[in-house]
């Protein structure tokens, strides 16, 4: 059959609509399509829902990790008091062949480098005598992944 389009003065050829075969057909195909869908999502949770064959190993909780912190072997932190002033600790540090690694100027303290020809702790042990120096600690490191104490007053 075919059909004039006044406006567009085009042409068109229409097929015909069958109905009944043409029907039973694409139920047939969609019914298919729906089955094949339904055996895809069956194997593919079948696939996925498999057990591992490793057992998973939970860590111990928190309280029980033993927290042993590392500090540097060779760095160490100098305390001193501000109104003594770091003269006398400046003077120390030349004389025992130290280096500052860094001047924290906040808070009044230093990081130091022992000398090679010492040990950490004699180190520490000669720059708890020097005088203004308040404290001497060891140059702690410390991780994101170590574990935090909770402290009792939080509790």
């Amino acid at each position: 059959m075919i059909e004039y389009d006044n406006h567009t003065h085009n042409k068109y050829v229409l097929a015909p609509v069958r109905q009944g075969k043409n029907n039973e057909e694409m139920k047939e195909v969609l019914f298919t399509f729906a089955v094949i869908i339904f055996w895809a999502q069956m194997s593919l949770i079948t696939l996925t829902s498999c057990r591992a064959k490793q057992a998973v190993v939970l860590s111990a909780p928190i309280e029980s990790h033993k927290y042993e912190p590392e500090h540097s072997p060779n760095v160490f932190l100098v305390m001193y008091d501000k109104e003594i002033g770091k003269e006398p600790l400046l003077k120390a540090i030349k004389e025992y062949n130290c280096e500052i690694i860094y001047d924290y100027h906040i808070i009044n303290g230093m990081a130091l480098k022992k000398p090679e020809n010492k040990t950490l702790e004699e180190t520490m042990q000669h720059f708890r005598q020097v005088k203004g120096v308040t404290n001497v600690e060891y140059d702690h490191i410390i991780r994101l992944t170590d574990p935090v104490k909770p402290r009792p007053e939080i509790k």
